[in-house]
């Protein structure tokens, strides 16, 4: 019975994991197959950085727990600019996934964002919403498989700059693989997963340059960004659990029903307005922790980790320089922001450490 039950959760824990590598939304890409290649190949150093990562500690205080190493200040630095960033992300995928992934209009997708809002909030409260992936990972699976081949192949020839700048935005679309690490898993049995999600997410895409993508597979995207706002979530329960009170988690996963009430009322203002913050913090964190496993991985490991940080270096400069208007300034406010919260950190650092 123990073996049953353990077996059951570790597919469980797979289907988290898969769902962190979004198979259903690299379906929808159509990428050309050269450029799907070379964006898994730079992809592939966060994915060994996560996986040689969880083969030396795997708790569910994930990326935090990494961060430590580098001592009070940094981690307290990665602590709030990464829950800043996947809060924001939650709220306005619940929008996004209504108004711009299906494209609804009327009443529908102020209906079916506080489905998405509710759902999500009682999956996390009253569940163990791991076990809801098996559904969400395979839904993704099965919504992505197209039926026919292209009758031609598109051939285009960016020039050099462009083609490099697409291969590495290109790239970035893998960075939530980083999510499995808040999820406790087996160190010597589990962490294949991770290369294993990565392995078929990366069959998806490239299949998806040759095949005719038949009009169901937007909901291959339906499901895998709800897969991402709950791996998400979940991973912010896991990570602040140990240091708030169960009414302050409580309040925290219910006010996402509130705010998403509030995006309808703009959807687009509120989806631009909150994803660019988002983020912003969200590379500023991940660089830290791509600093931080310089510390942990030893030898030849560390180039994974390098060229991590170099991505996540340019996710932030194509973020605050693919923007224009407010939300350059935005974009900007948000980058200053992060850096008056390290001096503040790190000129006067916390005395008490944050339990966990």
């Amino acid at each position: 019975m123990m073996m049953e039950r353990n077996k059951i959760k570790r597919f469980a824990l797979f289907t988290f994991i898969g769902s962190t590598a979004a198979p259903g939304i690299l379906a929808t890409l159509n990428l050309s197959i050269s450029l799907a290649l070379f964006s898994l190949v730079i992809a592939s150093s966060v994915v060994l950085m996560t996986y040689f990562s969880v083969k030396e500690e795997w708790t569910e205080q994930g990326l935090y727990s990494y961060t430590k190493r580098l001592g009070v200040a940094p981690s307290r630095l990665f602590l709030i600019t990464w829950l800043i960033s996947y809060y924001l992300y939650v709220v306005y995928t619940v929008i996004y996934i209504p108004y711009f992934v299906l494209n609804l209009d009327g009443i529908s997708p102020l209906v079916l964002s506080i489905f998405i809002s509710i759902s999500i909030f009682l999956l996390e409260v009253f569940t163990n919403p791991i076990y809801a992936f098996p559904v969400i990972y395979f839904a993704q699976i099965a919504f992505s498989l197209p039926l026919s081949l292209k009758t031609s192949i598109e051939h285009v020839s960016p020039t050099i700059p462009s083609l490099f700048i697409n291969i590495l935005s290109s790239s970035l679309l893998l960075v939530c693989i980083t999510l499995s690490t808040f999820v406790r898993g087996d160190r010597s049995k589990d962490s294949s997963f991770i290369l294993l999600a990565f392995l078929i997410s990366s069959i998806i895409l490239i299949y998806g340059t040759y095949l005719v993508a038949p009009s169901y597979v937007v909901l291959a995207s339906v499901f895998g960004n709800y897969g991402l706002v709950l791996a998400e979530l979940t991973a912010i329960n896991n990570l602040v659990r140990p240091f708030i009170s169960r009414k302050s988690l409580f309040l925290l996963n219910f006010a996402i029903i509130p705010l998403s009430l509030i995006g309808n009322i703009n959807y687009s203002l509120f989806y631009k307005s909150l994803s660019i913050p988002s983020d912003v913090f969200l590379f500023f964190s991940l660089f830290i922790y791509a600093v931080s496993t310089l510390v942990i991985l030893k030898g030849v490991k560390k180039i994974v980790s390098i060229l991590s940080a170099f991505l996540f270096a340019f996710g932030e400069y194509y973020v605050i320089t693919g923007t224009s208007g407010y939300l350059f300034y935005e974009a900007i406010a948000s980058f200053i922001s992060g850096i008056i919260i390290s001096l503040v950190l790190f000129l006067a650092p916390p005395k008490r450490k944050i339990p966990g």
